[in-house]
């Protein structure tokens, strides 16, 4: 049977599928100490995000990258081409020796090859490789049988984050408190970021965020995942929020509410201060896909980030479940510039300003979103950020 041309729901199905067994490998690292130590590299050189002190790579990123390519790829031999992710899947044990780690055909494949970077350890490769061949059950979604059109599996391409908020991950602490329902730090920061964008326009069309640490049964103890998706396609949009969305409050006044937006720390004193006395509340939080996740939430109103720090895999997934929700994704730089001299916000057109996934950005060589960026669940909210920023002009 040829994958050429498939329901969009059953991608769709496959890429919330993948996102779960992720979580659970996420969690499986991250079930011993002692095993998670043993299981941490930190990146160097070129590997290495310039952004942070601290940056590194785990076994479990690369783990959950391949076995993403791996699943997808088998269920559609198509878009085994073009399934991208952050990590480079080679791994060095303490002998100096590096092995490339891919899913193989049987459990006890994978084990011996992941026992191979593991030292010798085969307990940990063990249970590794049974999180990496886990079959996930998964209950049928009644929203996804509305996406019963046909999408060409050959027009997709795939970016992946295994783990963004690597740092959070590493650090693990699970006793972080929300304010306005927004996590500064913590597990809850940690998301595995999934999206598939069309080929030839560069836009995204479907996208799942999990969080693997979303909440503790406070009976078992244990972590459980929580995942949201969302498809934008040929005039077409359904999300996980529909259900949600209709049983917000209503009776909320827009005119009365205040603008929010959510930072990273390391935003600069200035830029913070311009948005504050354009009114805006400030929240702050760490992981660009849990930023992301908040604005999906409407927690707050739009993610502002002005610097290069992100890149297609982070902002992929998310930016077509906002799509889906009438929202977007915009290079910040070029949208304060053409809303720059505007007599009016209708002028200002974001869909030509929307982040693209099929090629770097101009003069750029790495796949970096160089502009910065905006994300936003309205057009309205978005266009409250630059109107702050022209507001000194």
């Amino acid at each position: 049977m040829t994958d050429t041309t498939v329901k969009m729901a059953d991608i769709l199905t496959s890429l919330i599928r993948v996102s779960e067994k992720a979580a659970h490998l996420a969690r499986t690292v991250r079930s011993e100490h002692a095993l998670f130590e043993l299981l941490v590299e930190e990146k160097t050189g070129t590997a290495k995000n310039k952004r942070f002190q601290q940056d590194f790579k785990t076994l479990a990123d690369v783990l959950i990258q391949e076995m993403i390519k791996h699943d997808l790829g088998k269920q559609f031999p198509s878009i085994i081409d073009h399934i991208h992710g952050e990590e480079d899947n080679t791994f060095t044990n303490q002998l100096g020796e590096t092995v490339t780690v891919q899913v193989q055909p049987s459990l006890q494949q994978t084990a011996d090859l992941l026992c191979t970077v593991l030292d010798g350890n085969q307990h940990a490769a063990t249970l590794l490789a049974q999180a990496v061949h886990w079959e996930v059950a998964m209950e049928r979604d009644e929203r996804l049988t509305a996406a019963a059109s046909d999408i060409s599996v050959e027009s997709l391409g795939i970016w992946i984050d295994p783990i963004d908020s690597t740092a959070e991950y590493i650090r693990g602490a699970e006793d972080e408190k929300a304010t306005d329902g927004v996590f500064h730090r913590g597990l809850q920061c940690c998301t595995v970021l999934i999206g598939a964008f069309d080929r030839e326009s560069g836009l995204p069309v479907m996208g799942v965020i999990n969080q693997p640490f979303a909440h503790k049964d406070q009976e078992t103890l244990r972590w459980k995942s929580r995942h949201l998706w969302g498809l934008c396609y040929n005039g077409y949009s359904c999300h996980s929020l529909m259900d949600a969305m209709a049983t917000e409050q209503s009776h909320q006044s827009e005119a009365n509410r205040v603008p929010s937006v959510v930072l990273s720390e390391s935003e600069s004193d200035d830029m913070k201060s311009l948005l504050s006395r354009a009114g805006h509340r400030l929240c702050y939080a760490n992981g660009a896909g849990y930023k992301m996740l908040c604005v999906i939430d409407r927690l707050v109103d739009a993610y502002v980030l002005t610097k290069s720090s992100t890149y297609k895999w982070d902002t992929c997934g998310p930016h077509a479940i906002l799509r889906a929700l009438g929202g977007g994704m915009v290079d910040l730089d070029a949208t304060i510039k053409l809303f720059t001299g505007k007599q009016e916000p209708g002028e200002v057109d974001l869909k030509q300003l929307q982040i693209r996934y099929n090629q770097p950005d101009s003069g750029s060589t790495t796949w970096g979103n160089m502009g910065g960026l905006l994300a936003y669940w309205s057009p309205e909210c978005a266009l409250n950020v630059p109107r702050a920023f022209c507001s000194l002009e």
